[in-house]
């Protein structure tokens, strides 16, 4: 290989990891998909692959793997300049990550981010948490009673502090690296016809002012690596998605107001010179 890049799909808990790698295999594996990348060779195992593949095109959920899988290498090659690259990804689980921000020690992820040339780093659409004054025991002074505070645990911070919390890991760590952030479940939020970067400064300005000031190549991706909401189909029956998977044009890939059916773009950027 030309280029042997390292790549860490990072997010916390239910942010798309899985869901996009799945999508980026099955899309790929059936070929003819005239994307930025495609397989050089394929893995020397896809069992796992495999398997979350066909849910995927059963049009079921995307679960988190049982199986502990250390390392995803893809053998690619760049359809418009021609070079290949072998590129590495480890599917680890959210709750991984979430160690991280209590302070404990995961060396596999830590040895990964050091080796990364690159990151991959899924963010939910939610929205941010509201202060919640029951649940902190913030009440009116002519109520004696004092509530018993539950125990604390990091996830009653908010997912968007964790992840800067997350990032300011990352940044003391392994420094300045080059990283796509996706927003997963962007079909959700087609209507909003917003530009992806412009919610992320409108809804998560410290998320996105501490990027700003600590990393300096970055880009924003809105991703649907389903293609839909399972539970809120709408108009999109199975035989209309099931139409759209044979069309390549289920997964996309925005900015915000477009969608590409590339679901390789950002992995294409990160790669690119």
């Amino acid at each position: 290989m030309e280029n042997n890049m390292k790549c860490l799909a990072i997010g916390l808990q239910d942010t798309g990891k899985t869901s996009y790698i799945t999508a980026f295999w099955a899309i790929e594996k059936d070929g003819n998909t005239k994307h930025k990348l495609t397989f050089d060779k394929y893995p020397s195992d896809t069992s796992y692959l495999d398997s979350m593949a066909t849910l995927w095109l059963d049009q079921a959920a995307v679960q988190r793997s049982q199986i502990n899988i250390t390392d995803l290498t893809f053998d690619l090659t760049h359809m418009e300049s021609g070079r290949k690259f072998q590129i590495s990804i480890p599917d680890f689980k959210g709750e991984r990550f979430k160690l991280i921000l209590q302070n404990e020690t995961v060396e596999e992820v830590d040895n990964w981010l050091r080796q990364s040339d690159c990151l991959l780093f899924f963010l939910s659409p939610n929205p941010e948490k509201k202060f919640n004054e029951e649940y902190y025991g913030v009440i009116p002074q002519e109520k004696k009673e004092v509530p018993i505070l539950p125990e604390f645990t990091i996830d009653a911070i908010d997912e968007w502090i964790q992840n800067v919390e997350l990032l300011k890991y990352i940044s003391e760590t392994r420094g300045n690296l080059k990283i796509a952030f996706c927003v997963s479940k962007w079909d959700t939020m087609m209507s909003k016809q917003i530009d992806v970067e412009d919610w992320i400064r409108q809804e998560h300005l410290f998320f996105y002012t501490f990027v700003k000031y600590h990393f300096d190549n970055v880009k924003y991706f809105g991703v649907s690596a389903q293609g839909l909401d399972y539970e809120n189909r709408g108009e999109m029956s199975e035989e209309k998605v099931s139409e759209l998977t044979d069309q390549k044009m289920r997964a996309f890939v925005s900015s915000g107001k477009d969608r590409d059916y590339d679901i390789t773009l950002p992995l294409s950027w990160l790669l690119e010179k």
